[in-house]
């Protein structure tokens, strides 16, 4: 079966959006044993998406997504409308889900853009959208089926698991067995040196090793018949052993998700004191569900009157050392610890840029502090790319390094 994917959006195009949805298709597909052919990337002309359309047209099933929304950019149902010849005509039964999923969400009014999504393809089966006002469309013309979704990713979502992927799930074989390890702070150079030898070896596995800012992914998929999941299990040991603390998790992990476990594995509580990350360490920590239990206060504390004010940090260290030092950034962690009564501080000082640099101390300097039990200790790093790369970065390193000492400290 040739399973073939369309996303549709000029966003894509211009690099203003990314394509979730392809990858999120793709996943699903993988986890039944269906493989993706190919995925095109179209603009939100009628004439881009009905010349896409017919070029597909070798497929089994084509998954379509975005540009079914109410805006004036929004254009496939015209376009698709012209592809498969059918007129447009009001549905009553999409008019009455729009009017019942406003009347959840206390909106008293429609809109007239709203209820044009009222307007589908006559020849079109419906899909239902359980989150949102646009219907997705099913057509099948030739040997080709023909699947229509909104691009907003979690009504795509929805929509795909519910409604479409139990269908194809009948078409597909076993799950293509793969595996994803997650590591950071080491560069993909480093990590393809040090299982050189097992890829080698394991001529029965496909891998690849995949930067994915700020981490590397190492992907894992058999290639032959003969893998099994406990052997591939046992071939992750095998990987985890070579390169221990590098790596921080599999699959679908996150740093902070694994953070956040360590925290209430262990019962302990976390204090942020934030310059240069500006809060993005406490934006990930809280953005697991029940950080309540872990996270008891975070400070953005950017200037150094804000530092002496809130933290206490000793203005004679400032004028010694400067905000972005060792001795700051040591002072931030153990006095956060100390005002929010918690069993760990962590700090962050450094220079974003792209000015405020120095040749002691250029763009992309960051310390990081951190004081725990009976210890404490700094941490220094340098990465210079563009404001938000160093900052996202710089908030990997210091959960990273909070993750290190939780380990050898409470595991």
């Amino acid at each position: 079966m040739i399973v073939k994917i369309i996303a549709i959006g000029s966003e894509l195009l211009s690099g203003s959006s990314t394509d979730t949805n392809s990858q999120f298709i793709i996943n699903a597909l993988k986890s039944v044993g269906i493989s993706v052919a190919s995925v095109k990337i179209v603009g939100d002309e009628i004439e881009a998406i009905t010349g896409a359309l017919a070029s597909e047209n070798d497929a089994d099933i084509l998954l379509i997504t975005g540009g079914l929304g109410p805006t004036h950019d929004d254009r496939t149902v015209k376009a698709a409308a012209q592809y498969f010849d059918s007129a447009i005509v009001f549905s009553e039964v999409v008019m009455q889900h729009i009017q019942a999923l406003f009347e959840v969400r206390g909106i008293a009014e429609l809109s007239e853009a709203n209820r044009r999504q009222a307007l589908v393809p006559e020849k079109a089966e419906l899909i239902p959208n359980y989150y949102g006002t646009a219907p997705g469309l099913i057509f099948k013309k030739g040997k080709t089926v023909y699947y229509f979704m909104p691009g907003v990713p979690v009504e795509m979502e929805r929509m795909f698991a519910e409604n479409i992927l139990p269908i194809l799930q009948t078409s597909g074989t076993e799950p293509i067995l793969s595996a994803v390890i997650r590591t950071t702070g080491v560069p993909e150079s480093v990590l393809f040196q040090k299982i050189e030898q097992w890829i080698e070896i394991n001529q029965d596995l496909a891998v690849s090793i995949l930067p994915h800012f700020p981490e590397v992914h190492i992907v894992i998929t058999k290639s032959s018949p003969n893998i099994t999941r406990p052997l591939l299990d046992k071939k992750l040991d095998e990987v985890t052993a070579i390169l221990g603390d590098d790596i921080y998790g599999y699959d679908a992990d996150t740093l902070e998700s694994v953070v956040a476990k360590q925290l209430l594995k262990n019962n302990l509580t976390i204090a942020i004191a934030e310059s240069c990350t500006g809060g993005l360490i406490a934006h990930r920590l809280t953005n697991i569900s029940g950080s309540s239990a872990y996270f008891q206060q975070g400070i953005i504390c950017y200037s150094n009157r804000s530092k002496i004010e809130n933290l206490g940090v000793r203005e004679k260290t400032l004028a010694d050392f400067g905000a972005v030092s060792r001795q700051t950034a040591q002072e931030m962690a153990v006095n956060i610890r100390r005002i929010a009564n918690s069993d760990i501080g962590l700090s962050t000082t450094g220079i974003a840029g792209p000015t405020g640099g120095s040749p002691e101390k250029p763009v992309g300097t960051v310390f990081i502090g951190l004081a725990s039990g009976d210890h404490k200790g700094t941490f220094h790093f340098r990465y210079n790319r563009d404001r938000l790369s160093n900052k996202i970065y710089f908030s990997q390193m210091a959960l990273n390094q909070l993750r290190l000492d939780m380990k050898a400290s409470y595991e």
